[in-house]
């Protein structure tokens, strides 16, 4: 590449393997990850100056030597002359952009606090990238002068973007002298009128808390104590690097940006022009460093709150509770959930910051730390620890591949340890449930509960029952020694493993109602060879599963009935607590009104356009739940655009079980979701809509003995089947079964579990 590429520092710090072309690698996947070919070429600067930044079609570097630099185009940037700064001559007028996320569609107790105290100092628009539960705005009505909620996956300069260009937009920012991007990154510790007050009276044209630089890391350093930030400016501005998180720049979080940057076209031009980035490393790269680098080329002047740049980084590192003592006023929550640093004793991190910091919402912090971080991150974060010797103490994670197998091979398994595991919602699927409930007070069978990536939403009890992690040593050791492995999705998905299959019993609690196509497109699945045992619920069932699953026999059905539907069907005061809890929670929401479930797991499809009016006449709720709320061609996304009386989020990520759902709805309203035929058992009346479902097909080999759904061929239909239904009170239908099956009558769970029992003695 005509010199513009160095092969061999490109492939020492990309870590290309041994016998890689370097010039290949760059030309097929290197340019597009942002990976430097040489010091004597700025990709991101190129790309952006020259280029469409939004577009990844044009290689910036064959750009430049085909066509830029017989243009005159520079390959590096020409740094600028440094500015005067700015020194504010009156208490500034500040605007501040939020950017939100919250996976569960909340606004946290922490963010609502976070948002109050930035509202004493600025004028608040919030932006939360998703799709939020209906009345969530509603808790930032006092303290914001705007709040939103668009999906749009671009991390917090994508709210930044989206808030600067088009929701508040650049000609209502100009009437400010300061404007302050910030994120729901951090707990907010004290109040900001130290930080404000400093940097008021200070000459800069963007500041921020701190500046950081991998230059200065404590891990590879001797010497990790504060650099003055003058000498930083001096020892770390000037040179390239073949990374850009060595660069001196300003973090995220908290940024503040004056009339002079705010009325730079360079500035607007990279905050336009974010858009949703491959990975999150190109977010940091492109947006949160390549605006730094570009201002501090451009010359405007930067401060901190902090006068020193501490060691990287400080946020994460040892040093952090210093900060704090210092004044610092923001705590990473990632620092507290996932310690990437593994600083010694985080788990008393509650204690250390109350010494400093008494006021802090300390509970509220917690609750959504444990309610956003992945239970198997929160462990291994605060086990990290010194040894008797002073030398840091760093406990082993999950194993995976080799190591696995042989705790696998090297641990007993015992017939009468059970594995229980978790959704990855967090809660037990219906027919898990039904089976750990029908055992839970059996002291001869040991219940182990493996959660995911969610706390366990459940609240259970018995007897010999231990929860944990499955992604941690101890929840792996415990796994291996479970003779049976129950599973309610396929089994790779369940147990991502290769667990040799003679040493575990893989039991399945059951794919469904059959009344649709292979409604979980069951022979999609791997591994399902593993199973001994599948949960069906007639013998027509169990000949349909045997034909379209590889890998299982007809010997390997249980025709036991399906455990999920067991508390469907059972009298409510023999409900577990929580459930009982639910649905009565459930029912005090809807007050007597109706519940149209609209239960889907696929992409909106058209909405019917009388729903509105029909749900008003009616005084009908609207309940959505669907596997991810927040996704952009969601049902939920196209539902609040409505004017609908109620609507209600009735996803895992507001009632942690569909049992309350089916008990209390009275109609549901479905595309091929598996959960949702469940409402078959119960009588309650199903309308499939059909037409553009990838699983509709001829009803002749299914199957027969089964209620059906009410077809419904486009939305409109489904007002219509919906006003025949109000007209008759929602009256549930008969429910029936195939001849010869297993009656639902709530003893499904007991059956299969008897059958478990019995592979112990084969």
């Amino acid at each position: 590449m005509s010199g513009m590429l160095d092969g061999e520092e490109y492939s020492l710090h990309n870590r290309l393997r041994r016998g890689t072309d370097p010039t290949r690698h760059f030309v097929e996947e290197g340019w597009r990850s942002l990976r430097t070919p040489s010091l004597r070429f700025d990709l991101w600067n190129y790309w952006v100056e020259h280029l469409d930044p939004t577009d990844d079609s044009v290689n910036p570097l064959i750009h430049y030597l085909l066509r830029g630099r017989h243009d005159g185009l520079a390959a590096l940037p020409a740094p600028s002359p440094p500015r005067p700064p700015i020194q504010l001559s009156r208490p500034p007028r500040r605007a501040a952009l939020f950017a939100g996320y919250d996976r569960d569609g909340l606004i946290d107790d922490t963010v609502v606090a976070y948002l109050t105290e930035l509202s004493r100092h600025a004028d608040v628009y919030y932006l939360a990238d998703g799709v939020l539960r209906p009345g969530q705005l509603a808790r930032l009505a006092g303290f914001t002068r705007g709040a939103w909620s668009v999906p749009h996956g671009a991390y917090d300069f994508g709210s930044f973007s989206l808030l600067a260009r088009d929701l508040v937009g650049w000609q209502r920012l100009e009437k400010y002298d300061e404007i302050v991007l910030a994120n729901d990154s951090c707990y907010l510790l004290r109040t900001l009128d130290d930080v404000f007050d400093q940097m008021s009276g200070r000459a800069c044209d963007w500041w921020s808390l701190q500046a950081t630089s991998m230059q200065h890391d404590e891990s590879y350093v001797r010497d990790d104590s504060p650099i003055p930030l003058a000498e930083a400016k001096q020892r770390f501005v000037g040179p390239r690097y073949w990374t850009d998180d060595r660069f001196l720049h300003l973090s995220s979080y908290f940024l503040v940006f004056r009339r002079p940057v705010l009325d730079d076209p360079g500035f607007r031009w990279r905050l336009d022009t974010v858009t949703p980035q491959a990975e999150k490393r190109l977010v940091i790269h492109k947006y949160e460093v390549g605006i730094s680098r570009y201002l501090v080329d451009a010359g405007f002047e930067f401060d901190t709150f902090l006068p020193d740049l501490w060691a990287f980084h400080p946020l994460y590192g040892r040093h952090f509770f210093e900060l704090v003592e210092r004044g610092f006023p923001l705590v990473k929550r990632n620092f507290l959930g996932e310690n990437p640093r593994h600083v010694a004793h985080l788990g008393d991190w509650e204690e250390r910051l109350r010494r400093l910091v008494p006021e802090a919402p300390y509970a509220a912090m917690r609750v959504h730390l444990e309610r956003v971080t992945p239970p198997a991150l929160l462990h291994d974060a605060h086990r990290a620890g010194v040894d008797t010797d002073g030398r840091r103490h760093i406990p082993p994670r999950a194993t995976r591949g080799f190591g696995l197998r042989r705790l696998d091979r090297e641990t007993p398994t015992f017939s009468h340890w059970w594995a229980f595991p978790a959704s990855p919602s967090g809660r037990l699927d219906p027919g898990l449930r039904a089976v750990f409930e029908e055992v839970r007070e059996d002291p001869s069978v040991h219940k182990i509960v493996l959660t995911r990536a969610r706390p366990l939403a459940d609240t259970l009890g018995g007897v010999r029952v231990t929860v944990m992690p499955m992604d941690t040593p101890d929840g792996q050791a415990a796994m291996v020694r479970c003779g049976a492995l129950l599973s309610a999705e396929t089994p790779d998905v369940t147990y991502p493993f290769p667990f040799p299959r003679g040493r575990h019993d893989h039991v399945h609690l059951g794919l469904g109602l059959p009344v649709l196509a292979d409604p979980l497109s069951a022979s999609g699945g791997r591994d399902w060879g593993r199973l001994l045992g599948l949960a069906v619920c007639s013998s027509g069932e169990a000949l349909v599963r045997a034909a379209t699953i590889p890998d299982l026999g007809l010997e390997r059905t249980w025709v036991t009935g399906l455990p999920r539907h067991d508390h469907l069907v059972l009298e409510l005061s023999l409900l577990p607590a929580d459930l009982r809890d639910a649905e009565h929670h459930l029912r005090e929401t809807l007050d007597g009104r109706p519940l149209v479930v609209w239960w889907a797991r696929g992409a909106a499809r058209p909405i019917p356009a009388g729903l509105a009016a029909w749900a008003r006449e009616h005084d009908a709720v609207i309940g959505v739940r669907e596997p991810r709320l927040d996704r952009a061609n969601g049902w939920m996304r196209a539902m609040v655009d409505l004017d609908l009386p109620h609507l209600l989020d009735l996803s895992d990520r507001a009632l942690s079980s569909p049992v309350p759902v089916h008990r209390v709805a009275a109609a549901v309203v479905t595309d091929d979701d598996p959960h949702a035929l469940d409402a078959l058992a119960t009588g309650v009346p199903l309308l499939q809509l059909t037409g553009t479902a990838p699983n509709d097909g001829p009803e002749g080999a299914l199957p027969v003995g089964w209620a059906r759904p009410i077809k419904c061929e486009n939305p409109d239909a489904v007002v219509r089947e919906l006003t025949v239904l109000s007209t008759a009170g929602f009256a549930r239908h008969e429910v029936t079964v195939p001849a010869g099956a297993p009656a639902i009558d709530g003893a499904a769970a007991r059956r299969f579990a008897h059958r478990v029992r019995l592979l112990r003695d084969r």
